[in-house]
């Protein structure tokens, strides 16, 4: 998923001032907290992306996987999306 850094930093800038509000961390610099919050969001991205080729490259060698998009299709990315993200830790 291509997400544009401006959307990455409202998500960034959303999760410090929920953890702020909530009390759960105290930051000594917010600055480096809200690169910290970036830098997990962009690697999130990369790894989600990393593996939805992963699982299209798969499913392009199974003669049962039909046509993207149809439900026989869907069912399999699903199941192999888990697994990749299992195997990444996700």
């Amino acid at each position: 998923m291509n997400i544009s850094e401006d959307r990455i930093s409202h998500l960034a800038h959303k999760i410090l001032d929920k953890l702020w509000r909530d009390d759960l961390v105290d930051f000594s610099d917010e600055a480096e907290a809200l690169s910290a919050i970036k830098s997990s969001i962009h690697q999130y991205f990369s790894v989600t992306d990393e593996i939805d080729a992963i699982v299209r490259k798969k499913l392009a060698s199974y003669s049962q996987a039909k046509v993207p998009g149809s439900r026989d299709w869907e069912i399999l990315y699903q199941k192999f999306y888990r697994e990749e993200m299992a195997k990444k830790k996700w």
